[in-house]
């Protein structure tokens, strides 16, 4: 036999025996000294095995090619080739006659969920270092991607003339998972050492022009699909002008010293108009803050407001309260949800009476309140906001009128007005008392004394009676004593009492940032020391899991990243949790003590009465944690396989809906979902166990709120995984109880996303034009609204999640293009001055991503980062080209130079307010740390930790490499939300999701009894 037919044989046998991966290497060995074979021959035997057993998803096809490649046998420009040539993208729509026996048989079995995974394992392999070691290597890698993009583009194109309509990649989510990672690992191996010397030499330009008329084809349908990837290949394509064409001959220094001179005399000549602060600036900016996870910085806040105003603290604070009653307004009008509406109300009632009691402490000014107040109030629609009587001539209208007298009950109640000025103010009696004030210092003294008092107060956090400040600032001091003193029974009370309260936690980051609260929390738990010997095991879990539970709260609500939680290193036990935590192990990954401690839960939960002292004492919470997917996946792997009865495995998994154990089931359900999802075969059994684990027969009174948090922070990922596995299996009826179950917690997410029906109405803008048309409509809205800012009018509908999902969809460069065109047409029509000042406060308006963008220039060993390129960003790369653009076209350039100017203005460093006075702040107003008119004044706001996750995020970091040089930080963002998520992240797990690594369950059930 040939040394090609042993090794076909060889790879048949290790197939039909399910042979894993780490003897298949170890058998390789041997064969490879016996019969050496070439690379590319190698492949093909395994992919040509493929055909002879049938199976359209063999999971340990993609894990023996990826133990060659880290044998060092195969290079991933060779498996690349082989993969291509091999792949079923290449078969063309199946015509009746196909369906013969003849046709049949000479069709080729589909690939696609292979090809993804290969190619998934090769980005790994890039981003991780491992790959690749040459230029050759690289080059062919790159020559490899190119022709595999022209594949899936014809595939593309042959399925839309197939069909004659616009189906094409839409049609198959293999194919969208496919083209995504495509992409991906474009710019993994853009972003390598290697990648950028091949696309930096001149000596490969002939491969220059093919992957630029690869990307040409390719970024189009980036657009189709909307998938924010663009930014990152949009960057490389400009940076390496990778455009299909032989590079033109370059600018002569005299020319660029010409061309650098004339773009400088074109900027001096541009004059400003005056400045305008236009009613929409402010409107739009409180929008951006309240749009998704609170970004009420407030030194970034103050500083954006004394660029504006600049000493001008009456007209600041006039602004700021019409501002913050339009955004009520609009709310209304625009029916949002009752969370969203509390939060705006919250803003204004418990955030601004706070913060301008603040700023005026540190000013040392004293300015007339209650006329400020009163020429504010005059602004207001008297239909949006009547007072009292009023309200019995307007039945049936939805009306605000308590939320006024609530701004000025919080307004005396901080000492901004006298109580007397409320009844002239309201024009008549308030309804109600003047609520008590609370002083932080002696909540924090009540909670010391009195412990039960912080869950008392955490249930008033969300009263609109001015003191959530005072509050908050109370129960973040506790917490961080408690965590220092490492005194976990009574801060586990105070985050359950958290967790449940959703609304409590949006409040709290109107005072916090997310690292102020969960720095100490997230040590703790990486600190958490664990005796044998400390006594009761079981309270233990209970305080550990509580903890942990606000924490992952916290995160999924708010989508947070490593350097939000204020973690700096990989070797945080909370870091990996989120990473790997939902991923299970085989059993030959884990090590002697991991294996023990799988063993010794399993025979608690199936096996013995129930769980003992000695199996939680023998294993920290953390061991645990790391362990549930795995504990999860060979549990259900020995039930379908008919080692456990689904009986025994129902009621052991009953064990963990015990409060001490249920924060689990948040990595474990991730598990489960992902299962279910990656599931060819019929997926009975999981989905039997996922319902009784999200609808429990009976679950105890304690565990109802811990298991409704549980499923706050897992419904939205389940529910878009098992609508999908419907649309594969519409004739099933076991998946709707689930979904039913689930749909309650499905709102609990709050990252500015978008709603389908919003986005569908953007981009179907009647005036044409998709999202971008619809964004410059919006603009022109706020430019009619803010030529008559004394007339007391609603705002038009506006949210800032419009221009959040262009810039997550199209990227910032394409909507920074449209708000500039809208720009330059209102110069055209004498309106420029104004609308200058709506495009730049949305230009200037915070994101979450920009909360990073202050992290250390080398953070070292520390997580990485990977933020979106911001409109700020593109606005600066777009003022580089203003000497090119000027002499093209004069008027735009204009208008950006304009642009910029005003940005630069409005985001300059301050010293804050001019007479800051710190001391006399501390001592006047007791505003130490904590206190109830805190201003945090921390320089960076939230973002002065270094890290992003790491792993999926660092590949495309490493990517935009190059760009970065020249000053790009490009990046792409986060998902839209729902089945809208179109982050890069979400595009890795979703691909990964979509072949997953169903490995074949090796756990021996009898033997490890």
């Amino acid at each position: 036999m040939t040394s090609h037919g042993q090794w076909r044989t060889f790879l048949h046998q290790c197939l039909v025996h399910r042979i894993d991966v780490a003897e298949f290497k170890n058998l390789s060995r041997l064969l490879f000294k016996r019969n050496p074979i070439a690379p590319s021959a190698l492949i093909d035997a395994l992919l040509e095995t493929r055909l002879a057993t049938g199976v359209k998803w063999d999971p340990l096809l993609p894990l023996y090619i990826d133990g060659l490649c880290k044998m060092g046998k195969v290079q991933i420009s060779t498996i690349l080739v082989s993969l291509l040539k091999h792949s079923s993208i290449h078969d063309k729509p199946r015509s009746p006659a196909a369906d013969s026996p003849q046709g049949k048989k000479k069709h080729n079995c589909y690939t696609l969920m292979t090809d993804i995974r290969v190619i998934q394992d090769a980005m790994l392999a890039v981003s991780t270092g491992h790959a690749p070691k040459a230029l050759s290597e690289t080059t062919g890698t790159f020559s490899a991607i190119v022709d595999w993009i022209h594949a899936v583009v014809a595939w593309h194109n042959s399925q839309m003339s197939a069909s004659q309509q616009a189906d094409g990649l839409m049609s198959s989510p293999d194919a969208v998972s496919l083209f995504e990672s495509l992409g991906i690992l474009l710019a993994a191996v853009s972003g390598t050492e290697k990648g950028l010397q091949v696309l930096s030499s001149d000596s490969n330009e002939a491969l220059k022009v093919r992957l630029g008329h690869a990307l040409s084809a390719y970024l189009p349908l980036c657009v189709d699909l909307s998938l924010p990837l663009r930014n990152r290949l949009d960057a490389l394509q400009k940076e390496f002008n990778l455009y299909g064409e032989p590079p033109s001959k370059a600018l002569g220094v005299s020319t660029l010293e010409n061309l650098n001179v004339n773009g400088i005399q074109f900027e001096a000549s541009i004059i400003d108009g005056p400045v305008i602060n236009s009613r929409a600036g402010l409107y739009v900016y409180i929008n951006a803050m309240l749009a998704g996870r609170p970004l009420v910085d407030d030194s970034i806040m103050l500083n954006y407001l004394t660029n504006r105003y600049g000493g001008r603290y009456d007209v600041l604070i006039q602004e700021m309260i019409t501002a913050a009653f339009d955004v009520c307004s609009n709310a209304m009008y625009r029916n949002e949800s009752s969370r969203t509406m509390f939060l705006f109300r919250s803003f204004l009632v418990n955030k601004l009476p706070s913060f301008f009691a603040a700023m005026l402490a540190a000013s040392m000014v004293s300015l007339p309140m209650e006329l400020c107040i009163s020429h504010a109030l005059s602004r207001l629609d008297p239909n949006t906001f009547p007072s009292f009587s009023q309200m019995f001539s307007m039945q049936g209208t939805s009306v605000l009128s308590d939320v006024r007298q609530e701004f000025l009950f919080a307004c005396a109640s901080h000492k901004l007005i006298p109580e007397s000025s409320i009844e002239r103010l309201l024009g008549e009696n308030p309804m109600q008392a003047l609520p008590v004030g609370y002083n932080k210092d002696d909540l924090v003294s009540q909670i010391n004394t009195n412990p039960e008092r912080a869950e008392q107060l955490i249930n008033e956090i969300e009263f609109t009676e001015g003191n959530a400040g005072a509050i908050v600032g109370a129960i973040t001091e506790v917490m961080l004593s408690l965590c220092n003193q490492k005194e976990t029974m009574t801060l586990k009370n105070i985050c359950n009492a958290l967790s449940r309260r959703p609304q409590a936690l949006d409040v709290i980051l109107l005072f916090r940032s997310p690292k102020q609260v969960l720095q100490p929390l997230c040590a703790l738990l990486d600190s958490w020391h664990w005796d044998e010997d400390q006594g009761e095991s079981q309270p233990v879990y209970d305080e550990f899991g509580s903890i942990l539970l606000l924490v992952l709260a916290f995160k999924y609500r708010y989508d947070l990243r490593p350097y939000d939680l204020g973690i700096v290193t990989h070797d945080s036990f909370v870091v990996r949790l989120l990473e790997r935590g939902s991923s299970s192990q085989k059993l030959d990954e884990l090590s002697e003590k991991q294996n023990k401690h799988l063993g010794s839960w399993i025979g608690a939960l199936f096996i013995a009465e129930g769980i003992s002292e000695e199996t939680m004492s023998a294993c920290s919470p953390q061991e645990f944690y790391l362990l549930a997917s795995t504990l999860f996946s060979q549990s259900l792997g020995a039930c379908e396989a008919g080692k456990l009865e689904f009986d025994t495995l129902k009621g052991g998994f009953e064990y963990l809906l015990e409060p001490f154990l249920l924060p689990s089931l948040v990595v474990a359900l991730t598990w489960l979902g992902n299962h279910i999802w990656e599931m060819e075969s019929d997926p009975s059994i999981p989905l039997k166990a996922l319902h009784s684990l999200v609808s429990p027969s009976s679950i105890s009174g304690e565990a109802k709120e811990i298991h409704r948090t549980v499923l706050n922070i897992t419904a939205r990922s389940l529910e878009d995984q098992l609508k999908d596995v419907r649309t594969r299996h519409p004739s099933r009826t076991d998946i709707k109880p689930v979904l039913d179950a689930l749909e309650p917690c499905l709102s609990f997410p709050r990252t500015g996303s978008c709603h389908r029906s919003e986005l569908e109405s953007w981009t179907a803008h009647a005036g044409g034009g998709g999202l971008l048309g619809s964004i410059r409509s919006t603009m022109q809205s706020l430019l009619i609204w803010s030529t008559s800012p004394d007339v007391s009018m609603p705002p038009p509908s506006y949210t800032h999640r419009q221009i959040m999902s262009g810039v997550r969809m199209l990227g910032a460069v394409r909507v920074l293009s449209a708000l500039v065109d809208e720009l330059r047409m209102q110069f055209d029509a004498n309106n420029g001055d104004l609308v200058l000042d709506i495009a730049a406060t949305i230009v200037c308006a915070p994101l979450a991503e920009s909360f990073a963008l202050d992290l250390p220039k080398d953070p070292g060993p520390a997580l990485p980062r990977a933020p979106l390129l911001t409109l700020r960003d593109a606005l600066a790369l777009l003022h580089d080209a203003v000497p090119k653009m000027s002499e093209k076209d004069p008027a735009r350039a204009e208008a950006v130079v304009r642009l910029y100017r005003r940005v630069s203005a409005l985001m300059a460093p301050t010293a804050q307010v001019p007479n800051l006075d710190m001391n006399n702040i501390i001592q006047n107003m007791q505003l130490g740390v904590g206190g109830p008119d805190q201003m945090n004044l921390e320089p960076g706001g939230a973002g002065d930790a270094v890290a992003d996750e790491a792993n999926l995020d660092q590949m495309l970091d490493n990517a935009a490499a190059a760009a970065a040089a020249a000053g790009i930080d490009a990046g792409v963002g986060q998902g839209m939300g729902g089945g809208l998520d179109t982050s890069i992240d979400d595009v890795l797990n979703a691909a990964d999701m979509a072949v997953g690594n169903p490995e074949f369950l090796d756990l021996d059930m009898e033997g490890m009894f």
